[in-house]
């Protein structure tokens, strides 16, 4: 598979697709960037560049309890010359020691993606959103435009539903490696039974497969998916990170935050 290295822009490190390489390059001044055949290529390049380049985000004031942020990169938070490829995970275990059985921290996170104009001409509105808690500075609302090609890579719910997921697993990576020796229980909560399952479940036969389906077709979302399922199996090594499935539209509070915020993100685009 191709690796797309980015030595200078906003985000410097390794990306497994043209679309998320782009988005970190495209307008930035003096960017470097190369496609490789090998990710040990890619990687050496990756990491001649500066280390200076960071997430960018622009603040948004909110005068109720959704406080957020609105990501202008790929859905999280991530350190200068990483490798963001889903083949390569760096790991845990070498800073994180193995958490207790005995947990006195539960993070739950909840995570939801929003649709317009599904069905007609044109390209649809879609965001997703990653509710935290009630004035929460991780809150996130995230126009899918920002994260995706979307006149390349078709816009869907499922799509939204997934970049929320990663957006979450992403922190919780993050969080975990600032944290070392950390006890705390993640608990990620999305009312889309298709992200749920393609992650934790459906995920084991299709990696086996080659990430592909029983037709033999290359599964949809493979991008999202495959770098989901590699920081899920990371982060669990250490600690534990629990996905939930939760009826949508039923007045659970933090569903229904992620909610707005999702549409939030889709009113952006």
């Amino acid at each position: 598979m191709p690796y797309y290295a980015v030595a200078k822009g906003r985000l410097t490190g390794v990306y497994s697709n043209w679309s998320d390489c782009k988005s970190n390059v495209n307008g930035y001044s003096g960017a470097r960037y190369k496609k490789f055949n090998t990710l040990s290529e890619a990687t050496q390049f990756a990491q001649s560049g500066s280390s200076n380049s960071s997430r960018s985000s622009t603040s948004t004031s909110s005068s109720d309890n959704l406080n957020y942020h609105r990501s202008r990169s790929s859905g999280g938070i991530h350190k200068p010359s990483t490798v963001h490829s889903a083949t390569q995970i760096p790991s845990l275990n070498s800073s994180v020691p193995r958490a207790s059985s005995t947990r006195s921290n539960h993070q739950k996170i909840y995570v939801d993606g929003a649709s317009r104009g599904n069905g007609k001409s044109g390209i649809p509105k879609l965001g997703y959103g990653v509710y935290y808690g009630p004035g929460d500075s991780r809150n996130a609302a995230v126009p899918l435009s920002d994260v995706d090609d979307v006149r390349r890579v078709k816009p869907t719910n499922q799509r939204a539903e997934l970049h929320g997921l990663r957006h979450s697993l992403r922190d919780i990576y993050d969080d975990v490696k600032k944290n070392p020796g950390s006890d705390k229980l993640y608990e990620i909560l999305t009312d889309s039974s298709y992200g749920k399952n393609a992650i934790d479940s459906w995920s084991k036969k299709w990696k086996t497969n080659g990430w592909k389906s029983s037709t033999g077709q290359e599964i949809a979302n493979r991008d999202l998916i495959e770098e989901s399922v590699a920081l899920y199996d990371e982060i669990n090594a250490s600690l534990k990170v629990q996905l939930t499935h939760v009826p949508g539209h039923r007045g659970i509070p933090g569903n229904e935050a992620a909610d707005q915020l999702a549409n939030r993100g889709a009113d952006q685009m």
